[in-house]
């Protein structure tokens, strides 16, 4: 009998997840907020059933999955806890896998487990591509028998600790270096195009680091910061609270945060529903609308 999985979020990582699950045979069920919202439902549905699972209430997802899978945004995860806490057992597993701070992590650990279930600590490392799984690091009691179950089913999850919070700390110091690049490459580079000197600046960093593998990189982190330019801003908020409270001054964090802030509320997500095919979209969008702001006032 194939094991079920519920997926709490089906955006970006949720349409992924429910992919690559179903065609190595789990059963998936799959609950997005705009299920909720009469103008969103069948465009959701439609998406859900396209990625080959079965759209449900939150709380069909929450009753009736063996692994529940968290992927909804960072300033959500507690209450959403909260419910599963009201509607899970102990034979089911919740795998919280938003981007927040071990403390979170923790809150979330204590809300589900009060209520019986048993409860996987999971941080996505990488972008997320179309087709295949990223690097999954999971981390509690459960973490390790989950992560086997996982990697029968597709995704590339890993063991990474017994203790709770460790998975997250690893991923918000990392995140200061991965997300402090793309936030220092679409500053300069926006100011390259307004000076322009894109092409030449451009050129610059290539010659710099020097390698092509590294450069694909950083054109993937440009032209994904369209689609998740509000959730990396919200992860940097979760890295500077973690800096804090080990007594590190988030300096960095809390400037990368305004860059991503900014770019949201500038409206690139509506602006590239889709992934856009080249970087240079991305900036020529924002040196734009910086300058329509700069002139308006």
């Amino acid at each position: 009998m194939p094991h079920c999985f519920g997926i709490v979020g089906h955006g970006v990582v949720g349409s992924l997840f429910s992919r690559i699950l179903s065609d190595h045979g789990a059963r998936v069920l799959s609950y997005d907020r705009l299920l909720d919202h009469p103008e969103a439902a069948s465009s959701m549905q439609k998406k859900i059933e396209e990625d080959r699972s079965k759209a449900c209430s939150l709380a069909e997802v929450l009753s009736g999955s063996e692994y529940i899978l968290s992927v909804i945004t960072p300033q959500s995860c507690c209450d959403l806890a909260d419910c599963a806490s009201r509607l899970l057992h102990e034979d089911q597993v919740f795998a919280d896998l938003t981007s927040t701070s071990p403390p979170v992590k923790r809150m979330v650990a204590a809300s589900v487990t009060n209520g019986g279930a048993q409860f996987v600590e999971g941080v996505i490392l990488g972008t997320v591509s179309s087709s295949t799984s990223p690097v999954i690091l999971l981390g509690g009691p459960a973490a390790e028998r989950s992560a086997c179950v996982f990697q029968q089913y597709g995704l590339a999850a890993r063991f990474y600790s017994p203790e709770i919070g460790r998975a997250a700390a690893f991923k918000m110091l990392r995140s200061i270096f991965s997300k402090g690049i793309e936030a220092v490459l679409v500053e300069t580079l926006v100011a390259a195009r307004r000076a322009g000197l894109l092409n030449e600046i451009w050129e610059e960093i290539r010659t710099i680091l020097f390698t092509r593998k590294l450069e694909d990189t950083f054109q993937i982190w440009i032209r994904s910061h369209a689609r998740s330019a509000q959730r990396r801003g919200y992860e940097m908020q979760e890295v500077g609270r973690f800096l804090e409270e080990i007594g590190i001054p988030p300096l960095l964090p809390r400037a990368f945060g305004q860059v991503f802030t900014r770019s949201f509320e500038l409206g690139i997500a509506d602006a590239f529903p889709q992934e856009p095919e080249s970087f240079r979209e991305v900036i020529e969008y924002l040196e734009q609308q910086q300058s329509n702001g700069t002139k308006t006032c």
